[in-house]
Formats: structure tokens, C-alpha cells, sequence
């Protein structure tokens, strides 16, 4: 009897051992990022599959860079896979992308002196599509998925003028005049933008949102100062564009040919941009206060202005309520599904919007 037991046992540990990657298994997953001391979106037009396969009881995985090919076998336990006997073709690879495939087989997937690597693994498949992460020990991550990438707005392809940036439920940061930085993104994802007295230039790689409809990578920033005169220059979008990828952006729609964009590099951290310029109306907005944020019933409103309309947004730009008439500065959102809002208050002196969470 106990040697049946031990039996069962045995035969169950094993089937647990080996049952984590069956999901995985020949599934081409493509890689969408790369996350080594930064995050790296993957590049514009490049398809890079990802593969597990069993071959005689034993897994193997396959991937190709830009120009080569990695390829290993893999010992999956509980929740680890340890890439071992890897073997990478040694192609000489020119493109401007080369850089993407050294981060992903040498800082990733392994060594430049191609030692073994052992990743926690996580996978799920939701409404068809199927995820893969895989983790180092020291926190260097690669993301894959099936789900085909974001198709960004169309009327992203326009001139956009920064008009608004806002740190964390705090005051908001205007942008006025004739200096007001502005960009024009193209539909290949190039850019020319003007801020001061500099001409600035790059392009963008596009990723998935976290909360939005996309994310935004630039490279290839480039400052043209040949116009300035002597003395440093301060510039917001080289913050935006040079040292950040956006995690999180949303084209909205709206009246009168009006559209804005809203780039969001880390949680509270959003700048806005509008396709006409900001007037001095909507700039003399008093600001307004809401609190507490997050909320899960009822949060107060503080405003100078005493006739003013406010509306509630989702993150996709819906109008979820809106009203005229308030006979309270206290606004009921008790009826909210759990996320992340916007409100907008307009006024005869223009109008400015706070993002709040709904716990």
C-alpha cells in the first residue's frame, strides 16, 4: 500500500512539474518589451516570436532578435523555466534596432558569455489572448503576448500644443503665449515639435497602456539650438520626450474640431496637449481642490468660482454624468465601477480637469 501511495505521489508531483507550461506550449508569443534599468519598448515593425516546444519529453525555446537567432533548452520547476545549452547565431546585425536585440538575448534571456538563466514565469490567457512574463534574479524583465498591438487614434497625426501638466494631485502647470511648446506627430510615429527657441525632432515607438488605449517611447531625440541665443534654455518637452516613455496615452475627441492628448509617464504625472493653442480665459481658471482621492462614495469639491458645470469622463474619454446645477459642493460617485475618472469643471473663464480614483 505505501508503495502504491509513493506511486501516486511520485506520478503527481510529476504531472504538477510539468503541467505549468501545457497553455505555452507552441504558442508563438511576440515580445512587446524589454525592462533592463529602463523600460524598452519593442521596436516599430519588428516581429519577435517567442516559442516553447516539446520534442521527446524535453522543452526547447526558440526566438529570433533582429538579424539572429536564439535558441535553448528549457527546465521548467513550479513556477521557474531555466534556459540552459543556448546557442545564438552570430549574424552581423546593422539595423537601427541592433541595439534591441543585444538587450533582450544578453541582458535578458542571458550572458554575453551565454550562461544559463533561471526566470520566474508568469502566464495567463484572458478572452483569447495569452501573456508571458519572465523575471531574472536581479529584476530584468521581458513581456510577451498574442494580442495584436494598439491601434493608436488617427487623429494622433496632428500638431499638438502642451497646454497643461499636472504632478500627482497637485496644482496644475499652464502654458501660454506665443512660445507655447507644440509638436507635430507623423504617421510613420516621426515628430518635429518647436519649444522656445529650439527646433526638436525624433520619432515614437508604440506599446501597450497600462489604463489608456497606448503607450509612447520616443528615441532619436534631437534639439536644434542654432537659432537661441547664448545661455541655457529650459525645456519641458525634452523631459517628456528624452528621459521618459509615456506609460499611459488617450486621444479624446471633442467639439468643434477641438481634440486633446494626454501623455502620462508615471501615476498622477500627465501632461496635456490641446490641437489649438491655450487662450488666456482657459489659463485664468482658478484652480480647484477634490477630496478625498481616492474616493469610494463622496468626495468634496472646493472651487473660488461659484457658476460653474462639471463632468465626470472615463479613461476613454465617456461622459459618465454631468450637471449644471449643483446645490452641493459634495458630488455622490458611489454609483462608479472601481477605476480611474476624470473631472472637469468649465466656468466663464475657461476650464481645467483633475483625475481621481474610484475605490
Amino acid at each position: 500500500m505505501k508503495k502504491l501511495l509513493l506511486f501516486f505521489v511520485t506520478i503527481i508531483s510529476f504531472q504538477f512539474a510539468f503541467a505549468q507550461p501545457a497553455g505555452m506550449l507552441n504558442e508563438d508569443f511576440s515580445l512587446r518589451s524589454v525592462e533592463t534599468n529602463d523600460l524598452f519598448f519593442t521596436p516599430n515593425d519588428e516581429n519577435l516570436n517567442f516559442r516553447i516546444s516539446e520534442i521527446g519529453g524535453s522543452f526547447f525555446v526558440e526566438t529570433n532578435g533582429i538579424t539572429n537567432l536564439f535558441t535553448a533548452e528549457a527546465i521548467f520547476n513550479g513556477n521557474t523555466i531555466t534556459l540552459q545549452n543556448i546557442t545564438i547565431t552570430i549574424n552581423d546585425c546593422t539595423a537601427p534596432a541592433c541595439y534591441y536585440e543585444d538587450l533582450y538575448f544578453y541582458d535578458i534571456l542571458t550572458t554575453p558569455t551565454l550562461d544559463y538563466k533561471t526566470f520566474t514565469y508568469y502566464y495567463s490567457a484572458v478572452n483569447g489572448y495569452k501573456k508571458l512574463s519572465l523575471l531574472d534574479a536581479n529584476y530584468n524583465k521581458a513581456f510577451f503576448n498574442t494580442e495584436p498591438l494598439p491601434e493608436p487614434d488617427p487623429l494622433l497625426f496632428q500638431t499638438w500644443y502642451l497646454y497643461k501638466t499636472e504632478v500627482d494631485f497637485g496644482d496644475p502647470i499652464f502654458y501660454t503665449g506665443p512660445n507655447q511648446p507644440e509638436i507635430t506627430i507623423n504617421s510613420d510615429f516621426t515628430y518635429t515639435g518647436v519649444e522656445n527657441c529650439a527646433l526638436i525632432s525624433g520619432n515614437f515607438i508604440v506599446g501597450y497602456g497600462q489604463f489608456y488605449d497606448f503607450s509612447l517611447q520616443s528615441e532619436n531625440y534631437q534639439q536644434d539650438e542654432s537659432n537661441c541665443p547664448p545661455g541655457p534654455v529650459d525645456y519641458t518637452l525634452q523631459d517628456l520626450m528624452y528621459r521618459y516613455p509615456a506609460m499611459d496615452c488617450v486621444v479624446y475627441s471633442g467639439v468643434n474640431g477641438i481634440n486633446e492628448f494626454q501623455y502620462e509617464t508615471a501615476a498622477g504625472f500627465i501632461s496635456y496637449f490641446s490641437n489649438q493653442k491655450l487662450t488666456v480665459n482657459e489659463n485664468s481658471l482658478s484652480t480647484f481642490t477634490i477630496f478625498p482621492n481616492p474616493v469610494q462614495n463622496k468626495f468634496i469639491l472646493q472651487s473660488s468660482e461659484t457658476d460653474f458645470t462639471i463632468s465626470i469622463t472615463d479613461i476613454n474619454g465617456r461622459t459618465i454624468t454631468s450637471n449644471k446645477n449643483l446645490v452641493s459642493n459634495e458630488i455622490d460617485v458611489s454609483a462608479l465601477k472601481t477605476g480611474m475618472y476624470f473631472i472637469t469643471v468649465t466656468s466663464s473663464e475657461g476650464k481645467t480637469s483633475k483625475k481621481f480614483i474610484k475605490n
